[in-house]
């Protein structure tokens, strides 16, 4: 299943994934006569994709229960229990840096959801950074609340996957790497969406391409594959050391980060999962 978050008149919607449209949940629970929701995270953390899938795929009508306008994505959702960072997970990534790879466990770091921005919003360019840079990152979104669970374990946790495009205040990080959540921290620096999907719709994990574009020029790509801590090792390391809430988001690395400037349009790509794009404007004085 797919699933995403619709920006509306009235606010937002959930937006499900069907044969040439998007069905709005306000319409199929209106139709079914079911009380799904009624935003991202109350199904996450109801556990009801499952019946959400079934009740869609026994609709004999989608024409009743399909958005009619051009979808406009709001991010999956604004306000994630944790939105947990991994860095440095690619041999690339540190480079980029000019520092070496972590060998006993992945850089990380915990933003706050005032990051939260979804597709098309603006990604603002704080004074306080003169280098600011977009990374895009496959996003992991826990479905189970859990805590000490195995890597060989974590599938039963996940919820499914999602695109993300993750900022930083590099030149914040050079001053000294402390500053790290700092960096982080900024208004708009984390963009997420517009889809998260199941895992049944990611065959092989491993071969899931991620890709950084600016202004369509592909500054970095690589494969889950080439991750030193792939994701499943990711949710079994953290959620040995903290509780790993449903709903809860993993940033689990970039293959590469590019610089961006005012009036830069940025791309995450994730095949299989989805195209996040934001573009680039300095934060109002």
């Amino acid at each position: 299943m797919r699933l995403c978050t619709l920006r509306t008149d009235t606010g937002e919607d959930v937006g499900i994934s069907v044969p040439g449209a998007i069905a709005a949940l306000s319409l199929v629970n209106a139709t079914a006569g079911t009380a799904y929701g009624p935003t991202m995270l109350d199904i996450i953390q109801k556990g009801e994709a499952a019946a959400l899938a079934a009740t869609v795929a026994a609709l004999t009508d989608l024409d009743a229960v399909a958005v009619r306008a051009e979808p406009e994505f709001g991010p999956i959702y604004r306000n994630p229990p944790k939105l947990w960072g991994v860095g440095l997970n690619y041999v690339r990534h540190a480079d980029d840096l000019g520092v070496l790879q972590p060998t006993d466990a992945p850089g990380s770091y915990l933003r706050p959801s005032s990051t939260v921005i979804g597709h098309g919003d603006d990604i603002l360019l704080p004074g306080q950074s003169q280098r600011v840079t977009a990374e895009a990152e496959l996003g992991v979104v826990i479905g189970t609340t859990c805590r000490d669970v195995a890597p060989e374990d974590a599938p039963s946790v996940i919820f499914g996957y999602t695109t993300l495009l993750d900022m930083t205040a590099e030149d914040v990080i050079r001053v000294n790497p402390r500053h790290i959540p700092w960096a982080k921290a900024f208004d708009t620096f984390c963009s997420l969406g517009p889809w998260i999907v199941t895992p049944d719709e990611i065959p092989d994990l491993s071969a899931v391409r991620i890709s950084t574009v600016v202004n369509g020029k592909t500054i970095a790509t690589n494969q889950v594959s080439a991750m030193k801590y792939d994701p499943y090792w990711q949710v079994g390391y953290f959620s040995g050391g903290m509780l790993l809430e449903a709903g809860t988001v993993i940033a689990t690395g970039t293959p590469g980060a590019g610089v961006i400037h005012d009036g830069d349009t940025v791309d995450a790509l994730v095949e299989g999962v989805g195209d996040l794009r934001n573009t680039v404007k300095l934060k109002p004085a």
